[in-house]
């Protein structure tokens, strides 16, 4: 059996990310917006290419602006651990011990104090997000999801305007827009 401290990925920029490991130390946010402008949504089950990253900047923009950090990074995750659909993240939660749900939770705490977040998010600040996460969901469905033609599996409306999906340097340099206004001391990691 492998020592915890020989299981890393490397990121896009060269960096290591220790999986059982994470130190807020090793959180580069550049890396975070690069590799969810690469990931897309629906584990890639869309008409047109649409990401994460994309994805998180509107999660951000349907929330009052003290809270737009946390729904910035609510997905950040997915850049060390990659996209499961909610169904297999679901399908996962039934066993006993979820061992990715312990690797979720390790690196979500680690990135929210990298970016000085209080983890876990305060109640109303989470039931925020998570509502605005189900509306950016249903508008996704609608416009970009595998069936548009069925109604979103959330109990909500999407928002009046429509998506146009961004190639993804495009949602990687909006991302990190979103970084420099809601978390700028998250700079000094953003080359």
């Amino acid at each position: 059996m492998r020592h915890a401290a020989d299981i890393f990925m490397t990121t896009a920029s060269g960096r290591r990310w220790y999986l059982l490991d994470p130190r807020p130390g090793d959180v580069h946010f550049h890396d975070i917006a690069s590799h969810l402008a690469k990931i897309c949504r629906f584990t890639g089950a869309t008409g047109p290419f649409y990401s994460v990253a994309q994805h998180s900047v509107l999660v951000a923009s349907l929330l009052p602006p003290t809270m737009r950090p946390f729904g910035l990074l609510h997905d950040a995750w997915k850049a060390y651990l990659g996209d499961i659909g909610w169904p297999l993240h679901e399908a996962f939660k039934r066993f006993d011990a979820d061992p990715f749900e312990n690797l979720l939770l390790r690196t979500d705490r680690t990135i929210h104090r990298a970016a000085g977040l209080p983890w876990p998010p305060p109640a109303e600040v989470a039931e925020a997000v998570d509502q605005a996460d189900q509306r950016a969901f249903a508008t996704e469905w609608r416009d970009v999801g595998p069936s548009p033609s069925e109604p979103a599996p959330v109990p909500c409306r999407p928002i009046g305007t429509r998506i146009r999906p961004q190639p993804w340097p495009k949602a990687e340099e909006a991302f990190v827009e979103e970084l420099r206004i809601h978390l700028p001391a998250t700079l000094r990691s953003v080359a």
